[in-house]
């Protein structure tokens, strides 16, 4: 049973990142965090519960030890992205690679050695336990000390997202509720959740470590007291990411307007003449969302077949997953229903006013922007409840 968690949670982090990538690159951070302490708790649950796949270990085993090292940037990142509405990585953000660059240098010569090698390696470990702390794989320095050290940095890690959540919390003081700020609540709380778990169990490794480094005469040959350790990292491993499954919502982040999206939302008003009025955040998303709606009105994006939500990012210059919190969670309407709405209305037009006749289904199709007679047939009865031939004869009758 504890064999299929870990890889359970490396198949929900690709999950996550293939069907969420679109919404918010910065999901990429949490999905990278999910797919290594998979791969981590499998070798763990490997080394002490199953010693029955060698060949999987020896594949595991010091390969993946510098991408280890980014479990706690990638935690960290991921949170601060989330609070700050940012999606990429800054400047600064080189030194968290370090650790894993020091890593990666020093593990050259293991990397190059032939397969059968670390195979016999791997067996000698089963066989003597002890040999997981004590050999020295890498160039400089031992495998205990990476372990600590790695440990140690999660540990300060889960400290610094700690500290972000609660100066991050001091700035958002709103009884509001509006769909933005459900939206802020329901993310911040799942992150604290998630800056508990990392808390919880990089305090747990670096625990495991502290028992290893007192044992009575650093007797390291007996890994089944470590066995709690590894199965609460094998279980967290595998609830976290289905808790996103769950609560999705959570996937749009924390969204705050841009510079540019405020300029373009008052910019509109000035055109329209609206009166000059303080805008609350939510009431700023609801202009962002008529801005998005009067653009695909007007300019009938839309009628291109291969019209997506990329059109309106860079179009209208809004990020991505701003788009996307507009037409899910303000709108409530997804991105596809609305777009095929405007076609069905445009193809409604065009049976109106062709009094000749020279479009045939198909062609009134291809104009609005169909690629399938399935789809737009599927649409345009989901719309208007009856197929265009039936809502053709209808008008004709009024």
């Amino acid at each position: 049973m504890f064999l299929t968690l870990p890889f359970l949670s490396l198949l929900f982090s690709i999950i996550i990142a293939y069907f969420n990538i679109k919404k918010n690159r910065g999901i990429i951070f949490l999905s990278i965090f999910y797919f290594l302490i998979g791969v981590i708790s499998l070798k763990y649950y490997l080394f002490t519960y199953d010693s029955q796949l060698p060949w999987l270990l020896a594949i595991l085993y010091g390969h993946f030890s510098p991408l280890f090292f980014l479990i706690g940037p990638a935690a960290y990142i991921y949170v601060r992205n989330t609070v700050t509405d940012q999606e990429g990585l800054t400047r600064k953000d080189i030194w968290h690679l370090i650790p894993s660059l020091y890593m990666l240098v020093g593990l050259i010569p293991y990397f190059l050695k032939p397969y059968h090698e670390k195979l016999a390696l791997v067996t000698k470990i089963l066989n003597q336990p002890g040999e997981l702390y004590t050999n020295q794989i890498h160039v400089f320095t031992p495998s205990l000390v990476h372990d600590f050290v790695r440990n140690f940095l999660y540990v300060y890690y889960a400290w610094m997202m700690i500290l972000l959540l609660i100066k991050s919390n001091g700035t958002h003081e709103t009884d509001s509720s509006d769909s933005y700020e459900m939206q802020r609540r329901i993310t911040f709380q799942w992150l604290i959740i998630f800056v508990a778990f990392n808390a919880f169990i990089a305090s747990i490794l670096l625990s495991s470590n502290f028992v290893v480094l007192f044992s009575p005469d650093h007797d390291f040959s007996n890994l089944n007291e470590y066995l709690p350790y590894y199965r609460i990292l094998i279980m967290f491993a595998f609830v976290m990411p289905l808790l996103i499954l769950l609560f999705p919502r959570v996937l749009y982040g924390i969204p705050q307007l841009t510079v540019e999206e405020l300029e373009l939302i008052q910019s509109k008003k000035k055109k329209s003449n609206f009166e000059k009025t303080e805008l609350e955040v939510d009431d700023s998303f609801y202009e962002l969302s008529q801005i998005i709606l009067n653009y695909i009105e007007i300019d009938k994006p839309y009628l291109n077949p291969r019209f997506s939500i990329r059109d309106i990012v860079v179009t209208l210059n809004i990020p991505q997953h701003h788009v996307s919190f507009c037409f899910n969670k303000v709108l409530n309407t997804p991105f596809p229903t609305i777009k095929n709405k405007y076609r069905i209305e445009y193809v409604k037009e065009l049976i109106v006013k062709d009094k000749e006749k020279r479009y045939s289904l198909e062609g009134l199709m291809k104009e609005a922007g169909f690629t399938s007679k399935n789809s737009f047939f599927q649409a345009f009865k989901e719309i208007e409840g009856c197929t265009p031939k039936v809502w053709s004869e209808q008008q004709k009758v009024a």
